[in-house]
């Protein structure tokens, strides 16, 4: 019996109208691998495609090839899963489809209405859905990232040591799941770092690498020394949480095993505003001397600042970004962004109780760079200073300056590669549009300039099909309301209540009509292959009459 035909699909909408991929852009997402790893490669056949990497997907023929299609993204990337699911059926009409990611869980009920498995739970899950339609037997001995199904790279390699977050800052998707913090054995580790071959730098994609117990902690940087000093890597960078700089030892103890930076999110300089984002950990030290004593230890350091124009003045924000840029002893921040009140985060509830939300205000929005609710500032102030953001908002003269008295300071302290990666950020801060900020691309207005401002945002060419796509699938295109005229929670999300807001309020949910699955077709071929519950099977076989 020949072996499953299996497409796993990380899907993205990039911020420019011209959607395109972003190969150049750090980190990537790993989740494809991932998914991979956990089957058997004996008794599957598997293939990665990455939009974030690569561009929109339109390989019709390895959807015309594929059995069964897996597709995974972030919070914006629900409305390309529907897109990309529609494209699938109408190709093949009995490809099953399965998705998964933090939307799963935001919101179950209305993703059962376009696919025909929705997974809730650890990417683990992927073993129970292949199962499912294909008979038991499929899971992995030991699981471990197929990388290799991706194209290589000598520069970066990507791992993970741990699951989760251990804090709950108030606008984090981490946050709105919920979940325990998971440390990996370090068996595992070694076998993702060994399985990579020689990379210049390893990246661990881990939300809190400083996470769990001290002891464990400490092991990891054990083990890292001693693959370092075997020159298994030339380096190695993780994210860590402020209170990793409370200790200087380990500074020293990260340098000694390879590290050449830290990703930490500062967010903001203020410490009002660091309370407001429940960033608990953020107040242990101030924030500039967490990031010179970073770079005094010879390690790059890389933050994000977020904007939220709800509760801070603009004024008071453009302070903060000249404090910075007159500051060369501590790094430019690598991006800038608005709080986003992401699906089932405590911002979210709180920004829909307080009736902040502006109205009609899509996922497609919720983006980082559109004002999505009432400003402190007027509204026209706020639009212009979005759109500065995306033009530059720190003058390149003021970036150069920052940039040699940095180079400077640090040629003697920082490695090679953390002077360059230092250094550009001033690259990313003079010309947004060359990363994955400006929606408009590097050549603006084909698809209709930006305003900056949701509902009347352009969705962009992602939301015209490429294909004759049959009517029951047109839906696929609309883009997801998250609040409706007024404001409120759109109709739409209203089953989904209890994923989204506190009991109190969920419990006043309306009722929604439940939606049969799209794929009848596919449901009831899969009703024949083993693997398959009875009782699923009577459900396939009445739905398709």
């Amino acid at each position: 019996m020949p072996n499953p035909r299996i497409l796993i699909l990380n899907c993205y909408s990039d911020n420019h109208r011209r959607a395109r991929g972003t190969p150049w852009i750090m980190p990537q997402s790993i989740a494809p691998a991932v998914l991979a790893g956990m089957l058997d490669p004996a008794r599957v056949d598997i293939r990665l495609a990455c939009e974030f990497r690569s561009g929109p997907f339109e390989d019709l023929g390895a959807l015309q090839w594929a059995e069964l299609l897996v597709l995974t993204g972030l919070n914006p990337a629900f409305d390309r899963m529907k897109q990309v699911t529609a494209y699938a059926r109408t190709v093949n009409p009995g490809i099953v489809v399965a998705m998964g990611g933090p939307l799963a869980r935001m919101l179950p009920n209305l993703s059962r209405r376009y696919f025909d498995y929705v997974c809730g739970d650890d990417v683990e899950q992927v073993v129970t859905v292949v199962d499912d339609v294909f008979g038991p037997g499929h899971a992995a001995e030991r699981p471990i990232p197929r990388h290799d199904l991706f194209p290589g790279s000598r520069i970066i390699g990507y791992a993970e040591a741990s699951r989760n977050c251990n804090f709950r800052c108030n606008f984090c998707a981490m946050t709105a799941e919920d979940r325990e913090f998971v440390t990996y054995d370090l068996d595992g580790v070694r076998r993702q770092i060994e399985a990579l071959g020689y990379r210049q730098c390893i990246m661990f994609l881990d939300q809190n690498f400083f996470g769990g117990p001290r002891a464990h902690f400490k092991a990891r940087l054990a083990l890292l020394k001693e693959l370092y000093e075997q020159r298994k890597f030339g380096g190695w960078a993780a994210l860590v949480t402020a209170d990793f700089f409370t200790n200087a030892d380990n500074l020293s103890l990260a340098r000694a095993s390879g590290c050449i930076g830290f990703f930490s999110g500062v967010e903001s300089f203020s410490r009002a505003q660091i309370s407001a984002f429940n960033k608990k950990q953020n107040l242990v030290l101030p924030q500039e001397e967490i990031i010179r004593s970073c770079l005094d230890a010879g390690l790059v350091f890389h933050y994000g600042l977020i904007f939220d124009l709800v509760e801070q003045r603009i004024d008071d924000l453009l302070a903060e970004t000249d404090f910075i840029v007159g500051n060369p002893r501590i790094t430019l921040p690598s991006f800038l962004g608005f709080a986003i009140p992401l699906l089932g985060t405590p911002l979210f509830d709180r920004r829909l109780r307080e009736g902040q939300f502006l109205p009609n205000v899509r996922l497609r929005d919720m983006d980082g760079r559109s004002l999505v609710c009432h400003p402190e500032d007027s509204l026209e102030k706020a639009v212009a200073f979005a759109a500065r953001m995306d033009k530059g908002l720190i003058s390149k003269r003021k970036l150069a300056a920052h940039a040699w008295q940095f180079f400077r300071r640090y040629r003697a302290t920082l490695s090679k590669w953390g002077l360059v990666s230092g250094l550009g950020n001033a690259w990313a801060m003079s010309y947004p549009r060359f990363g994955s900020n400006g929606r408009d691309g590097i050549r603006p207005g084909r698809e209709g300039c930006r305003s900056y401002l949701a509902s009347s945002e352009p969705l962009g060419s992602l939301y015209r099909p490429r294909i004759r796509i049959a009517e029951a699938y047109r839906g696929h295109f609309e883009p997801l309301c998250v609040t409706d005229p007024d404001g409120q929670l759109h109709h739409e999300l209203i089953d989904d209540a209890d994923s989204l807001l506190p009991q109190s309020l969920a419990a006043t949910r309306a009722e929604t009509m439940t939606i049969p699955p799209y794929n009848a077709i596919a449901m009831l071929k899969h009703a024949q292959l083993p693997g398959l519950s009875d009782d699923r099977k009577r459900a396939c076989q009445e739905t398709t009459g």
